[in-house]
């Protein structure tokens, strides 16, 4: 037991390559074993069925001759007997049992050990073999009864036929070995060629492992194995490169999002302390200097507050939880957005527009299936984007309408368009990073925004089946959309 379970194991641990070349080698044994079994055994058949007609020709001629006086010797000279020829020998038995001189040619040849004359009688009619009195050869034996009631013999020996049979052992078992060495060497090539693709994947995949995430394997023919493994790999290893790319672009957002909230967090905290601290040590008597100080910290409390509130808006929309979905009109959002805006600042009227026409009241209410109160913060913080970001007089349009994308249902769109001063192109592709700011400067002169608004929008945006856009010309204005589905979109999963 302990024998077989260690061969499996032995196996196991030899190479791909060695399994191969071992399997055609041992399949080629076994296949010229068999092949050169086959031969021998037919070729020793033939010429012993041929030996055997021969000696039937032979036992009737023994037949019809008279029978040969006994001697003490079997009778030897350098010819063969009559009917007979050379390897071969003729004795004749009498009734009584007695054996006549046997006839043998050439005189070197030892002559068969016959049985006893019953055991002779029971085999006559068919062929069969004994050895030779001195064992190193073999003679085929044909006994047939005599008209006189005794037996004639004939024989022929096997010595020829075995030389035949042993010289031809020889060579195929000298071909065999040279058949079997060439194959195993041809199989080796051809597996040593056969293999240089996963070769070269194990030194690719041992380099990526050491760290180089660059290489690939060479491309080889689709149609074999080791060409769609490799293109499998090249794939596999692409994505992977694409996912630690995108991983490591997602941790450096994230190292930098952190970095900015606590600096976003520790202004107003330090402003709260430092004038806590100043009230503390009586820096601020009672009068306009403690007013001004508390309406100070009232201030930045209010931002932090705003600050923490977006930043858990943004959590609560990443984890994906449903949101509510009601018919919602975005035509009444829009305006009670710039209602809102003209209530907190008077000197920055804000218009509003529909596509098609400059008067709101003659278009139906424009729907959309979502949660009313995300939406509204949609439109506040676009609008409060426009204003934040523009200087005093700069005209503000928010559109709302319906647009048909070919093929595709109707979307509905909320715009806020202004001619301020633009977003230079570097910095669009990043506008809806979290945190991320326009401004060299992380603070601003007046203290308002927290970098979230615009990542606010995305995410809501998202949430809602939609997508937001940007336009923008530097000196000409910026113009940000929204395009939300009419229907109902479907739940992220």
């Amino acid at each position: 037991m302990r024998r077989r379970r260690v061969v499996p194991r032995r196996w196991r641990h030899w190479t791909l390559r060695s399994r191969l070349v071992v399997v055609v080698a041992v399949l080629a044994v076994v296949a010229l074993l068999i092949a050169n079994a086959a031969g021998l055994v037919l070729l020793r058949s033939y010429l012993v069925d041929r030996v055997d007609r021969q000696l039937t020709r032979m036992v009737q001629a023994a037949v019809n001759r008279p029978p040969v006086e006994p001697a003490a010797e079997s009778a030897r000279s350098d010819r063969p007997p009559p009917g007979t020829g050379p390897g071969q020998m003729v004795v004749t038995y009498h009734p009584n049992g007695t054996a006549s001189t046997m006839e043998l040619f050439p005189t070197d040849l030892s002559p068969p050990a016959l049985t006893d004359y019953a055991d002779l009688v029971q085999r006559a009619g068919t062929p069969f073999t004994v050895d030779a009195r001195d064992g190193d050869s073999r003679w085929r034996i044909l006994v047939e009864p005599a008209d006189d009631g005794g037996l004639a013999v004939v024989g022929s020996t096997l010595r020829d036929i075995d030389a035949t049979a042993d010289g031809l052992l020889l060579i195929d078992g000298v071909v065999m070995t040279l058949v079997v060495l060439a194959l195993s060497l041809t199989a080796a090539v051809v597996v040593r060629i056969g293999l240089r693709p996963l070769t070269e994947m194990e030194t690719i995949s041992a380099e990526i492992t050491a760290g180089d995430l660059s290489r690939r394997v060479a491309d080889t023919d689709p149609h074999t194995e080791p060409g769609r493994l490799g293109a499998a790999l090249n794939t596999m290893l692409d994505r992977i490169g694409a996912e630690m790319a995108a991983r490591s672009t997602s941790e450096q957002r994230l190292r930098q999002f952190v970095a900015d909230a606590s600096h976003e967090l520790r202004t107003p905290l330090t402003s709260i302390r430092g004038f806590a601290e100043l009230y503390r040590r009586g820096g601020t008597p009672p009068g306009p200097v403690l007013d001004e100080a508390m309406s100070r910290i009232e201030r930045e409390a209010a931002r932090m507050g705003l600050l923490v509130d977006d930043l858990l808006l943004l959590a609560r929309l990443d984890a994906q939880r449903p949101i509510r979905r009601q018919p919602v009109d975005l035509l009444a959002i829009a305006a009670d957005t710039i209602r809102d805006a003209y209530a907190r600042m008077p000197d920055r009227p804000v218009r509003l527009e529909t596509y098609g026409s400059d008067d709101a009241e003659s278009f139906d209410p424009v729907q959309v299936q979502g949660d009313e109160h995300r939406l509204r913060q949609v439109a506040t913080n676009l609008v409060a984007n426009a204003l934040l970001h523009t200087p005093p007089g700069t005209d503000i349009t928010v559109r709302v309408g319906r647009l048909a994308d070919a093929g595709e249902s109707q979307q509905a769109v909320l715009e806020v368009a202004d001619n301020g001063p633009g977003i230079p192109a570097e910095h669009v592709p990043r506008i809806f990073e979290r945190l991320y700011r326009v401004e060299a400067s992380r603070t601003r002169s007046n203290g308002v925004g927290s970098g979230l608004g615009l990542a606010i929008v995305a995410a809501i945006v998202q949430r809602h089946g939609g997508r937001v856009e940007v336009t923008t010309t530097v000196g000409q204005g910026s113009t940000f959309r929204v395009l939300l589905p009419t229907g109902s979109p479907p739940q992220p999963g």
